[in-house]
């Protein structure tokens, strides 16, 4: 198949799976299809990662589009938690994942665009520091789901800091 057709091709089948999922939460009592508009933020998002795997022959240079998917992804995520919790007051905080979005989109920018490791780093701090921040502000403030969930990152991102810390001690041994 030709790399132009490619294309076409997927953004008809995302649009078909995107109309079937919204015409199938239409369709089932009990869920209102109306708290599911962040899907559309998420699947925009991957829609601007899928030119890197469909046309592969530019991956390198198209490679800089998973930063926004990621932002879309991350700030659809957000959104679909607040919208399907009902918990919209953890907005107040959640917009400090936004900066680990970036990093995220850094380090799969630098994985398909065979970027220069340091910004593998900065995508890495990004997300560390972008999480940390969260889950300081999350553990404190919100409801009881919004302070275990902080509790929980902060308590995760701990533990890979240590055993990132414990990997390098040994391989430089």
């Amino acid at each position: 198949m030709n790399e132009s057709n490619r294309g076409t091709m997927i953004a008809g089948i995302v649009l078909v799976i995107l109309g079937g999922l919204f015409f199938a939460l239409n369709l089932i009592p009990g869920i209102d299809a109306g708290k599911t508009w962040p899907l559309v933020l998420i699947v925009a998002g991957i829609g601007f990662c899928l030119p890197v795997f469909i046309w592969s022959k530019n991956k390198k240079a198209l490679a800089g589009l998973f930063i926004p998917g990621s932002i879309l992804v991350v700030l659809g995520a957000i959104f679909l938690f607040n919208t399907l919790t009902g918990i919209w007051s953890v907005w107040a905080i959640a917009w400090i994942l936004i900066p680990g979005s970036v990093g995220l989109g850094l380090l799969a920018g630098a994985w398909a665009g065979d970027w220069d490791s340091s910004v593998r780093q900065v995508g890495t701090w990004m997300i560390v520091l972008s999480l940390s921040i969260f889950a300081l502000f999350a553990s404190m403030f919100g409801n009881i789901v919004i302070k275990s969930i902080g509790a929980g990152l902060l308590v995760a991102t701990g533990i890979t800091l240590l055993v990132r810390s414990f990997l390098k001690k040994s391989s430089a041994a």
